[in-house]
């Protein structure tokens, strides 16, 4: 054999080493990725029965590989999504070859938690789906985080009212459904009267307790469906549904100012509350929501400096 016969026998020798090793190394390293990858793997047939997964699911989903495999994916199923939300997933796959997103699931004790799933179809090659792999990474504590971050944005820390920021989306929100429905809504601002005394005589801490209380006493009286806020300071707002007439918007508001004025027993004495509201309805007063607001908050001190401890509305004639 010349060199170069003896060359070329050394490189096709060397191609098929390498090929062969190269497979054995893509196995070994493929089985290592599916048991060290810090995300849930899950393969099935053509028919969503559970073929394998990784321990990492089991971790995630709280459920053993026995208690999985054989199994299909409705095994994790929380009954949070609707229907629609698997058709459209699933239609997804089968058109995209790929669905990724967000899903609640239940664990094995059946709490829930939230994971980012990767769906992914395997085609054969004749171009039909044999298998799904899906990849799934715990988010559930983010969830956590990240609604707790929004509820410290939009409740006000002291009462665990929405503050002002929640109140205008409620609002907005309010006005866009009573466009629809033809209907009115009412905006209540409520000052509590001679307030900055019970600080003054009492104590901070004592003008807490008192704006806690009220806090309380507005969510025991207000419907479900209507809102109670705190603005800031002793100033607290309601947004109420469906208050077509005025009759029934006052017997509302009355109760809301009775309850109100019901004495709370402070460490060191008795307060007897007493509050100041002012009433803008929507859309007869005004269809700005920034209006509509002001002329309450303007009803309201008209009320203030009437004496205090009664209610007017915005409308003319209407107190």
């Amino acid at each position: 054999m010349n060199s170069m016969g003896a060359a070329n026998k050394e490189i096709v020798e060397h191609d098929n080493s390498c090929k062969k090793w190269s497979v054995q190394t893509r196995l070994r390293l493929a089985d290592s990725l599916f048991t060290s990858v810090s995300e849930g793997v899950c393969i099935t047939d053509n028919e969503q029965r559970i073929l394998e997964i990784n321990q990492t699911l089991c971790n995630i989903t709280g459920f053993s590989s026995s208690e999985i495999l054989g199994r299909t994916p409705k095994i994790f199923a929380s009954e949070i999504h609707s229907k629609l939300f698997f058709d459209t997933m699933w239609l997804a796959i089968c058109k995209q070859g790929q669905w990724q997103g967000e899903v609640w699931n239940r664990n094995g004790s059946g709490g829930l938690y939230a994971i980012r799933l990767n769906i992914s179809a395997v085609y054969d090659s004749n171009q039909k789906i044999t298998h799904y792999v899906g990849i799934m990474g715990d988010v559930t504590q983010q969830k956590l985080d990240l609604a707790a971050i929004t509820k410290s944005a939009n409740i006000d820390s002291l009462t665990g009212l929405p503050n002002r920021l929640l109140f205008t989306d409620r609002l907005l929100q309010a006005i866009s459904q009573a466009d629809r429905n033809k209907a009115q809504i009412a905006v209540c601002f409520l000052d509590m009267d001679h307030f900055k005394n019970i600080n003054d005589i009492h104590g901070h801490q004592s003008g807490d307790i008192v704006l806690k209380e009220i806090a309380r006493r507005l969510t025991l009286t207000i419907r479900a469906g209507d809102t109670a806020a705190r603005l800031g300071g002793d100033e607290f707002v309601l947004l109420l549904w469906g208050v077509e007439k005025k009759f029934d918007c006052n017997m509302l508001l009355e109760r809301v100012r009775h309850l109100i004025c019901q004495p709370i027993i402070l460490p060191d004495t008795t307060i007897f509350p007493a509050t100041s509201m002012g009433v803008a309805i929507y859309p007869s007063d005004a269809v700005l929501p920034d209006v509509l607001v002001a002329l309450a908050d303007a009803a309201m001190y008209r009320a203030k400096t009437s004496g205090g401890n009664r209610t007017i509305y915005h409308h003319k004639g209407a107190d």
